[in-house]
């Protein structure tokens, strides 16, 4: 257990680590199978997908319920739900190819992205109040969101760049070495950032469905009883819509994080999978059921290598189990506490 999960100090090495490396270069050094690394890997990949992944989703799912459209609806729903029938073979090969170097020339650009943005809509609500009422009134309430549209690309636009600017400006046009002179962080262009976007496009599909159909089926006398006692249609949805709709976006996002977690192809195709444990966003990792996926064709039957697999993939179901539980208990919770409404 101890070779398995905790740190050992192997000839060669300086000190006791945790290492996975499945063989040797040659038969003198023995394989290290410490699983570690692979769980460590596995929840580095699945909290930056979430990260990325549950607040556009439930932001998403809130607008969708409470504020657009019926007609863009019909629409964007559907739209949404087929993003969920992409193979995740298909995302992590346009993660792998397209996605990480179009982001390792944009990095500094994407992080100004949170800056811009927000300062950009801002601006653009201070005009739409001082634009007259006579043209305000053309638009159907529940179709604001097509104004925002360009401005968020207008943003992005913006966002990259200023990073050029800011990246020729301070870091001497080449952040990564930036990084690794300031920080000590190297940039690998198969990293966590580029995981955490195409992992959590494939998680935002789940997590927006089951969260807009608990929203949409919180019963209407409790929303048409806060707007009758004179609060917002903003201050309806969030002081009530959601605390009652509490159960079923806990469930999406627990059944998101289960996703996240046994996800294989995206993480093997975009990330390194080299077994390091550093939660550094510019660093690769890798997953358990990538590490299953690759070494068990080669695995020997019987082996030691072959049984270590078999119980990384009890481990993985164990964690898959373990989350689900507590979630169904915590949702059923949540359920007896506003079953009265």
């Amino acid at each position: 257990m101890k070779s398995l999960f905790g740190k050992v100090w192997y000839e060669g090495y300086t000190q006791p680590e945790y290492v996975w490396q499945s063989t040797g270069g040659t038969d003198d050094f023995e394989a290290k199978l410490s699983l570690t690394p692979l769980i460590f890997g596995t929840l580095k990949g699945t909290v930056y997908a979430l990260v990325f992944a549950v607040p556009l989703s439930l932001l998403a799912a809130l607008y969708a319920s409470q504020f657009m459209h019926p007609s863009i609806k019909r629409w964007v729903k559907p739209t949404v739900e087929i993003m969920a029938a992409l193979p995740s073979v298909v995302l992590g090969f346009i993660a792998g190819l397209w996605l990480a170097p179009m982001m390792e020339r944009v990095v500094p650009g994407f992080f100004l992205m949170p800056l811009v943005i927000p300062v950009l809509i801002l601006l653009a609500l201070v005009l739409w109040h001082l634009t007259p009422g006579s043209i305000r009134g053309r638009f159907r309430m529940g179709t604001e969101v097509f104004l925002i549209v360009p401005i968020v690309l207008a943003g992005c636009g913006l966002s990259f760049y200023l990073g050029g600017r800011l990246e020729a400006w301070l870091m001497a046009s080449d952040y990564r070495q930036w990084l690794l002179n300031t920080l000590g962080l190297t940039f690998d262009q198969r990293n966590s950032l580029v995981v955490g976007f195409a992992m959590g496009f494939a998680v935002i599909p789940i997590i927006f469905t089951i969260a807009e159909d608990s929203l949409s089926n919180v019963p209407q006398h409790l929303a048409a009883g806060s707007l009758a006692l004179g609060a917002t249609r903003w201050q309806t949805a969030i002081g009530v819509i959601l605390p009652s709709a509490s159960p079923g976006i806990f469930s999406a996002v627990m059944i998101g994080f289960g996703r996240a977690v046994g996800e294989t192809m995206i993480v093997l195709m975009a990330t390194g999978n080299s077994p390091v444990m550093d939660w550094s966003l510019f660093n690769g990792f890798r997953a358990m059921s990538a590490n299953i996926a690759v070494e068990l064709p080669e695995a020997p039957e019987g082996a030691t290598l072959y049984r270590v697999l078999f119980l990384a993939a009890f481990l993985l179901f164990l964690i898959t189990f373990v989350v689900n539980t507590a979630a169904e208990v915590v949702r059923l919770k949540l359920r007896k506490k506003f079953r009265y409404l």
